[in-house]
């Protein structure tokens, strides 16, 4: 799990593929990240930084406690009406 100070921006990859395991763009990818108690505290376009590769940066804020943990949803939808889940963490250093 990746580790961020409080204030710092954290960096979020994602990285879509299709079934053939090839890189993809898809119609949309979405994030939302919650804090440790499960509230919504962003939510956005990824933006593209290469086919099938897509990043979202979120400013943790400069009083996160120490220890706490953010959790990521990527929502991600293709033309072909399938709809990919994926999540990931990170942490804010003690």
């Amino acid at each position: 799990m990746r580790e961020y100070d409080a204030g710092e921006t954290a960096y979020i990859e994602i990285e879509t593929r299709d079934k053939y395991d090839d890189l993809v763009d898809p119609s949309s990818v979405i994030i939302d990240i919650f804090d440790t108690d499960g509230n919504k505290v962003s939510t956005g376009s990824a933006a593209k930084e290469g086919i099938g590769n897509y990043f979202y940066t979120y400013t943790i804020p400069a009083t996160a406690v120490s220890g706490s943990t953010y959790t990521t949803k990527a929502t991600v939808i293709n033309d072909s009406d399938f709809v990919t889940i994926k999540r990931a963490r990170f942490k804010v250093r003690c």
